[in-house]
This record gives structure tokens, C-alpha cells and sequence, in this order.
């Protein structure tokens, strides 16, 4: 089990340094704000960023909704952040708002935003706004 974390944690971080390295998105100074444009919604890195996050996710939404799930269909990134400058930093921000649903067939219940904090050795939910 720690070794599929570990592994989790460890492709999630060299997704992140794909996004920062500037192969996805424009490199800007390390203290700016990356906003994902709408073109890059279905890349495959943007789409793995989001399966990488999505334990966290079902985590943090059935804490707060037992009956509820999400979708990443359409889940949006709003913002990548850099923490620590330079190369090789890995600390990072990361806000997604996920629409979420009870039942496959119901409409949206609403959105959430929720803001992680990545790094080399955790991922954790910063904040989750309804």
C-alpha cells in the first residue's frame, strides 16, 4: 500500500514538473499565477494530472457529501501555482472545480473548488470551497 502512494505521488510530481518545465504551459517568472487555458482541457497530460489527483478528490467530497461523486469529464483546472522558485523546486499549488452529482443520471448538485498543496512528499487538500 505504501509503495502504490509512493508511486502515486512520484508520477504525480513528474507530471508537475512537465507542466512547470513549460512543455504545457507558457514559462513565466516562478512567483506568477499559471491559469490552464480551455484548449489544453483535453491533453493527456491535463488529463492525467486529473486521474492523479482524483483519490484525493473522492476522499475530500465523500467526507463532506457521503452520497455524491464527481466527475473529470469536465473538471476544470483554474490554477497551477509554484510555491518555491526555480528549477528543480517541486512545491506547488493546485486549485480543480469538479462538478458533482448523486446518481449517474441526476444534473450537477454543484460545484466544488478544492485547493491542493503538492510536493515531492504529499499531496493534501488545502481547501475546499462549495
Amino acid at each position: 500500500m505504501k509503495n502504490k502512494s509512493i508511486t502515486y505521488i512520484f508520477t504525480f510530481i513528474l507530471i508537475l514538473a512537465i507542466f512547470a518545465s513549460g512543455m504545457l504551459l507558457s514559462n513565466k517568472s516562478t512567483a506568477e499565477t499559471e491559469e490552464v487555458r480551455s484548449e489544453e482541457k483535453h491533453s493527456d497530460s491535463y488529463d492525467v494530472l486529473l486521474a492523479l489527483l482524483d483519490p484525493y478528490v473522492s476522499k475530500e467530497i465523500n467526507k463532506k457529501y457521503p452520497n455524491r461523486s464527481h466527475a473529470l469529464w469536465n473538471a476544470k483546472i483554474l490554477e497551477i501555482k509554484r510555491l518555491s522558485g526555480g528549477y528543480s523546486q517541486y512545491d506547488f499549488i493546485v486549485k480543480v472545480k469538479y462538478d458533482t452529482y448523486t446518481g449517474p443520471f441526476n444534473p450537477p448538485e454543484g460545484p466544488v473548488t478544492i485547493t491542493f498543496n503538492v510536493n515531492t512528499s504529499e499531496v493534501s487538500v488545502t481547501e475546499f470551497r462549495e
